[in-house]
């Protein structure tokens, strides 16, 4: 993956692992909790950059709706 960190990539691997696991896109919480994160806000962050660098999508104020690019 390009010009990713190794928390970027453990990031989208989370959300794939999720989606295959369950069919539906994780919560920012459950993501905060299996990245071991403290805040919401990071994974906020984490999503951002993401979402920058074209890896992901989402619709604003809706829950489960991270989509992998």
């Amino acid at each position: 993956m390009r010009n990713l960190t190794k928390r970027q990539e453990d990031a989208l691997n989370a959300i794939s692992n999720f989606l295959n696991q369950y069919g539906v896109a994780p919560t920012h919480r459950e993501l905060m909790e299996e990245l071991g994160l403290r805040s919401t806000s990071s994974v906020k962050g984490l999503l951002d950059r993401l979402r920058e660098k074209n890896y992901v999508t989402w619709q604003e104020g809706l829950p489960r709706t991270i989509k992998l690019l």
